[in-house]
């Protein structure tokens, strides 16, 4: 694939994804796509796995939007960077016993992705679990407590 036709999947995925519409999302993903979303701690394989994932993520962040602003690609990897846009619901899981404040956050995000049989094969999606907690007024260490089961160990 060249660097412009997986530049187009990755941006009609981000366009689907910021219509929150999960089904369209799925028809730019291979069969056996495999998500990485290192800030909640999530790995989703093949297509049901990111559908319930991407059903999951958007009744928590209703009004998700992405966009890029740049990106490199090779012949076998796209690498993009952006801000992704959103508001934690008040029943999120991420939230569980805590108040988000209703503010849309803004952050930047990075996403490196390969490609399948013309398809995103994988997507490491990359952003900043602290400043999402940060941004909508609950505590890191909870919000990392619902999510991981557990406060990190503090270092010194």
């Amino acid at each position: 694939m060249t660097p412009g036709e997986m530049y187009a999947l990755a941006a009609g995925l981000g366009e689907a994804k910021s219509r929150q519409n999960v089904e369209e999302a799925l028809k730019y993903l291979h069969p056996d796509i495999v998500l990485h979303s290192p800030a909640w701690g999530a790995v989703a394989r093949g297509l049901e796995e990111n559908r319930q994932m991407l059903a999951h993520f958007f009744d928590s962040y209703p009004d998700y939007s992405v966009s890029f602003d740049g990106y490199v690609a090779d012949a076998k990897t796209l690498f993009g960077w952006g801000v992704v846009r959103m508001t934690m619901a008040p029943h999120a899981s991420d939230a569980s016993g805590m108040t988000p404040n209703g503010r849309r956050m803004t952050l930047p995000v990075t996403i490196r992705m390969t490609f399948k049989d013309g398809l995103i094969a994988t997507e490491h999606f990359s952003c900043d679990l602290a400043q999402i907690a940060a941004q909508s007024g609950i505590s890191i260490d909870g919000m990392w407590r619902n999510v991981f089961g557990s406060s990190p160990a503090a270092t010194v």
